[in-house]
C-alpha cells in the first residue's frame, strides 16, 4: 500500500467529494431524461419531431436519450474517479483525467456552437414545429395526441400555434388552449426562443459550474497520481487494496 502524506490525503478527500457531486449530476440527468421520455405531453411531440422533423429537430427529439446517456456516463466517470482515489491507483486516476479532458473539450465545443447558432434558433424551431402542427391539423380527424401536446405547450409558454392563431384558422380549427383566446399571443416558436434567451445566463452558469467541478477533479486526480508516484512506498495499487493476510505472506 502507498502511504500518503496529510496533504495528499486531503486531495484524495477532495476528489471523492467532487465525484459525489458528479454522482448527483448524473442522477439528475437520468431523472430528467426519464421524465421527458415517459411524460405523455413531452413524448408525443418529441416522437413526432424525431419522425418528421429536420436533422436539428431530430436531435432535439432524441433529447431524452441524450440526457439518460449523459447521466449514465457521468455515473461511470464518478465510479472510475472514486476507485482511483480509494484504491490509490495511478492507472485509474490517469484514465479518469484523460476522460475528463476529452469531456471538457466537448463541452467547450458545445458552448461555442450554441453561441454561434443562437441567432439561427428561429429557423431551426419554426419550420419543423409548423410542419408537425400543420400535418396534425390536416388529418381527418385532426391528430388529437399532437394537438394535445401543443395545447400543453401553449398553456405552459402562453403562446398560440407556431406563428400565431392563423396556423389554426387556415384549417378552420378552433384550439382549446386558453392562450389562443388572446389575439396578441405570440407563436410558440418565438416563445421558445424568448425563453431560451432569457434563461441563457442560467444555462451558461450551470455549464460553467460543471466545468469548474470537472477542472478541480482533473487537477485533484493529477496531483493525487503524482503524490502516489512520489510516496515513500514506491509500489502503487492498480486494483483493490491487497488483503492483510496476503501482505504478511509477502513480508
Amino acid at each position: 500500500m502507498v502511504n500518503l502524506s496529510g496533504g495528499s490525503s486531503f486531495i484524495r478527500g477532495v476528489l471523492l467529494v467532487l465525484n459525489v457531486l458528479f454522482v448527483i449530476i448524473g442522477l439528475i440527468l437520468i431523472g430528467v431524461g426519464i421524465y421527458i421520455k415517459v411524460d405523455n405531453d413531452f413524448a408525443s411531440i418529441l416522437n413526432k419531431l424525431t419522425t418528421d422533423g429536420s436533422l436539428e429537430m431530430k436531435t432535439i427529439g432524441f433529447l431524452a436519450f441524450v440526457m439518460i446517456g449523459g447521466g449514465v456516463f457521468t455515473l461511470l466517470l464518478a465510479l472510475l474517479g472514486c476507485m482511483g482515489a480509494l484504491w490509490k491507483s495511478r492507472c485509474f486516476l490517469y484514465l479518469y483525467a484523460i476522460i475528463l479532458i476529452l469531456l471538457m473539450i466537448l463541452e467547450l465545443v458545445g458552448i461555442i456552437l450554441a453561441l454561434v447558432y443562437k441567432g439561427k434558433l428561429k429557423q431551426y424551431f419554426e419550420e419543423p414545429l409548423f410542419k408537425v402542427l400543420d400535418a396534425a391539423l390536416s388529418e381527418t380527424p385532426p391528430n388529437k395526441a399532437v394537438l394535445s401536446s401543443f395545447g400543453e405547450l401553449e398553456k405552459a409558454m402562453k403562446c398560440c400555434g407556431v406563428h400565431n392563431i392563423s396556423d389554426y384558422e387556415r384549417h378552420a380549427y378552433t384550439p382549446e388552449s386558453s392562450a389562443c383566446k388572446n389575439p396578441k399571443a405570440v407563436g410558440c416558436s418565438q416563445a421558445i426562443i424568448d425563453w431560451f434567451n432569457k434563461n441563457l445566463p442560467i444555462i451558461g452558469g450551470t455549464l460553467g459550474g460543471i466545468l469548474v467541478i470537472e477542472f478541480f477533479g482533473l487537477i485533484s486526480a493529477c496531483l493525487l497520481a503524482s503524490a502516489i508516484k512520489n510516496a515513500p512506498d514506491s509500489a502503487y495499487s492498480t486494483g483493490p487494496p491487497m488483503p492483510r493476510f496476503m501482505r504478511r505472506g509477502r513480508d
